[in-house]
């Protein structure tokens, strides 16, 4: 039997999740309890800060964390079981695709269009869609 399979362990481990739940559920609450301008406000805060993080500087998870939004260490888990860390690594996955199809198409196919970079942009919308 290893560490992991010990009703200790299994204990400990439910409730941390039960812990982490009550946490996102307190945070859906003080969502829901505030106006609906102020939730606008919110909402269009942090996703300029998610947009600048992700997009414009491609900050690693814990660089938006940190860096961007001002978190600490405690921010790391309660944000990754709201789901941010699915978000930023669908992000990553994106950036990264566009990324291996320009080196594909630069490197391993005979094309000299000037415009490579303009036509990626475009299958990668037109593909999101």
């Amino acid at each position: 039997m290893t560490t992991f399979d010990t009703p200790e362990w299994q204990k400990i481990s439910e409730e941390f999740t039960q812990a982490l739940d009550g946490y996102q559920k307190e945070s859906m609450e003080l969502w829901n309890s505030l106006p609906y301008d102020d939730r606008l406000k919110l909402f269009c805060a942090i996703t300029s800060l998610i947009y600048k993080g992700e997009i414009k500087e491609k900050g690693s998870y814990r660089y938006v964390l940190y860096n961007v939004f001002g978190f600490d260490l405690d921010s790391y888990v309660p944000a990754q079981h709201s789901g941010y860390m699915a978000i930023h690594n669908a992000i990553y996955d994106g950036e990264r695709l566009r990324d291996m199809i320009k080196d594909f198409v630069s490197n391993h196919m005979d094309i000299t269009k000037d415009n490579l970079d303009e036509q990626l942009d475009k299958f990668v919308k037109k593909s999101n869609y």
